[in-house]
């Protein structure tokens, strides 16, 4: 339990200091819209670029992803079905409800918790390849065309990232260290935004509750049923794939719905909620599934 409290410590400290900014009244609205342009058009293309052209495809373990994969898409596939209003708005409620905060919490969670962040990396190449691609070109526009994504910095910097991996090549220091740089100010940038966003705001506990329950009760469920039915996944391979479908939303679906136009307060929210309850669930995860 004190392993996934210090894993969650950064969100919930740089948040506040995002909320205390725009509580203060030295960082406005303009402030935060900058931030969450620069996280998504860049700091977030750089570390997805990095992270996955340092990837050796050969690291990515099918079955247990399956697992995942299956969860993500049965929740996601609910959120979208239950949720009221038009499809780009339905499917922010499917991502809130089904893309999980892989990266700065998957990995500590990976190495405190599994003992081996190699099960992060399926997920996220599974995410920023597949779903988020998805994600993109369905609530980027009204008439969303299939080059979209193509058109979209995180997309383009995941592919070029993959390509990278899967030639063997291997980026000179020259362009890898500023892009580490740029990289590491992602995840700061994207929870600072989100904590400003939360000054002034309270929680639509009606709209917002459905959707963390699917998320920290539905999705893990899903991959348990998935894996040990579908695939008879067993052990470790199991307990994986079930605690990384319980972990929360990842703060990207903020950042997707703020700069494609759409209403963030659904997202932004069930970051919130999750966040903060998804502790006590991973730790429940942990005492009844792992091996």
């Amino acid at each position: 339990m004190q392993a996934v409290i210090a894993a969650f410590a950064p969100i919930w400290l740089i948040g506040a200091l995002g909320w205390l900014a725009a509580r203060s009244g030295w960082a406005g609205e303009e402030f935060q819209r900058t931030l969450t342009r620069f996280a998504f058009n860049l700091a977030m293309p750089a570390v997805l670029f990095g992270t996955l052209s340092r990837t050796p495809l050969d690291r990515i373990q099918p079955r247990p992803l399956l697992a995942f994969a299956v969860s993500t898409l049965v929740v996601g596939l609910a959120a979208f079905a239950l949720w009221r209003g038009k499809p780009p708005e339905r499917m922010v409620a499917a991502m809130s409800s089904a893309y999980v905060n892989s990266g700065n919490l998957g990995i500590p969670v990976g190495l405190y918790v599994l003992h081996d962040a190699t099960f992060v990396v399926s997920v996220i190449v599974f995410q920023v390849t597949l779903i988020a691609p998805l994600v993109v070109l369905c609530i980027g526009a009204e008439r969303p065309s299939l080059l979209t994504p193509l058109r979209t910095p995180i997309v383009m910097a995941s592919l070029l990232g993959l390509g990278v991996s899967a030639l063997g090549l291997h980026p000179p220091g020259l362009v890898a260290k500023p892009l580490e740089v740029l990289g590491g100010a992602a995840v700061p940038l994207a929870l600072f935004s989100l904590g400003m966003s939360l000054n002034g705001s309270a929680v639509a506990w009606r709209d917002t509750s459905p959707v963390v329950a699917l998320k920290l009760l539905a999705q893990p469920l899903a991959a348990f049923l998935a894996g040990r039915f579908l695939l008879h996944l067993d052990g470790h391979a199991l307990f994986a794939a079930v605690l990384f479908a319980g972990l929360p939303t990842a703060q990207n679906t903020y950042v997707y719905a703020v700069e494609s136009g759409r209403a963030a307060d659904l997202p932004r929210d069930a970051i919130l909620l999750s966040s903060a309850l998804s502790p006590l669930t991973l730790a429940a995860i942990v005492l009844t599934a792992s091996p």
